[in-house]
């Protein structure tokens, strides 16, 4: 019972942040851009954010900003995610073979450097003006970044759990039974496995977003004028003695979010104990 109100209460939160962030600027009319005050006015009925040193209200730019970042953590996670996971499996069903010591030699290549510097070096690489469809400016070349490194945690997981799994009686019964390796593994390997990948990334989306807001810190992240939670701490740390709200709303949504995740990778992790 304790588990599942962990899980509950981190969705319930993380579910209200994201419908404030992805419909809140559908009700607003007023754009991320628009001078609508006098620049650095205290929060107020009409800006509960109050406005930064461009006369920008703050608590748009936060919504606006937040659907940013959860959108690039969102897809940040989940493709690293499938595709690590596919890897590793691939990889602990043929355990020993050339494939599989190139798969994990690539991995420890990679969880070699330090994350951070890693995601930094190649957003940097990627270049800051990259622009793709409709993401702005910095957004393409974090989430190569993340596509590009993020993949060998899960990677190394899987092969872990599927190692584990692959005596057991009911993998060796399907196996007897005739069943094509593929059906082996979209009915038995895979659905054992995703339960350890998945409570990964609930803890790798906490670390996702910490890293695309900190990124303006660096030099790097999503470039102006687009709204992004660290983007708007950034350009707020100047005035942050006079006007310490442009910093406090973002601020505040990135804490939030990090503990409702947290709360739910938590939960998952307890579960997924007891589950075996």
């Amino acid at each position: 019972m304790r588990v599942s109100q962990l899980f509950l209460s981190g969705a319930v939160l993380l579910g209200v942040i994201v419908a404030i962030c992805a419909v809140g600027p559908l009700l607003i009319t007023t754009s991320t851009t628009d001078f609508v005050g006098v620049p650095l006015s205290s929060p107020s009925a009409a800006h509960p954010f109050g406005t930064d040193a461009f006369g920008r209200d703050v608590f748009i730019r936060t919504l606006a900003g937040g659907r940013l970042d959860l959108g690039v953590a969102f897809v940040g996670v989940v493709v690293p995610l499938l595709v690590g996971t596919l890897i590793g499996i691939a990889s602990g069903l043929v355990a020993g073979s050339l494939l599989d010591r190139a798969v994990m030699r690539t991995v420890d290549a990679i969880l070699a450097f330090p994350f951070n510097i890693l995601i930094l070096a190649l957003a940097v690489v990627m270049g800051q003006s990259t622009t793709f469809w409709f993401l702005p400016a910095g957004v393409p070349g974090i989430l190569v970044a993340l596509f590009l490194t993020s993949w060998s945690v899960y990677a190394r997981i899987a092969r872990g759990e599927t190692l584990s799994i692959r005596q057991r009686d009911f993998l060796v019964a399907a196996q007897v039974s005739g069943l094509s390796w593929w059906t082996v593994v979209r009915r038995h390997i895979y659905p054992n496995v995703l339960p350890a990948t998945l409570t990964y990334a609930l803890s790798d989306a906490v670390l996702v977003i910490g890293v695309i807001a900190a990124l303006p810190f660096l030099g790097a992240g999503v470039q102006p004028p687009a709204p992004e939670w660290g983007s708007i701490i950034y350009d707020g740390r100047s005035v942050l003695s006079d006007a310490p709200w442009v910093c406090l709303g973002p601020g505040a949504f990135i804490v939030l979010t990090g503990i409702a995740v947290r709360l739910m990778g938590q939960g998952s992790r307890v579960l997924s104990e007891d589950a075996k």
